[in-house]
């Protein structure tokens, strides 16, 4: 697994000229296996059934934490059913692969695995009662 967290990444790829961005993300990221400390963002219909859009962020502050692109992947809604009463903040530790990076939206990930740690007391600070699936 590579030690390197989102926002690495993202300002790796931002200090390389627009047009070499494309030819490192494939050389280098697409197909490299990960292990994120993440937070539920959101997840989306994506119509395509019980499959829908997750999104994360990076768990944890850092200097850019601000200005975190989002973390995407698929999930069957049916096969997990533990997704449905996740909450934004939802501590989540993800397990895959990178498919692709689009540098102003995000990274997108094939999940291995993916585990809904417990909430701490101090999560219960940044979870957000507003989203639900």
């Amino acid at each position: 697994m590579n030690a390197q967290t989102p926002a690495q990444i993202f300002r790796s790829l931002k200090q390389l000229p627009a047009l070499e961005r494309d030819e490192v993300i494939a050389s280098t990221y697409v197909g490299l296996r990960v292990y994120w400390k993440t937070r539920f963002f959101e997840a989306m219909d994506i119509n395509q059934g019980s499959v829908k859009q997750f999104s994360f962020l990076q768990r944890g502050w850092h200097r850019f934490s601000r200005l975190d692109r989002l973390i995407y992947c698929y999930i069957n809604a049916d096969q997990h059913p533990e997704t449905r009463s996740l909450r934004r903040g939802y501590p989540v530790d993800l397990h895959g692969r990178i498919t692709s990076i689009d540098i102003a939206l995000g990274i997108e990930l094939a999940l291995d695995r993916f585990e809904i740690l417990p909430l701490t007391f101090l999560d219960r600070f940044v979870v957000r009662e507003d989203s639900r699936i």
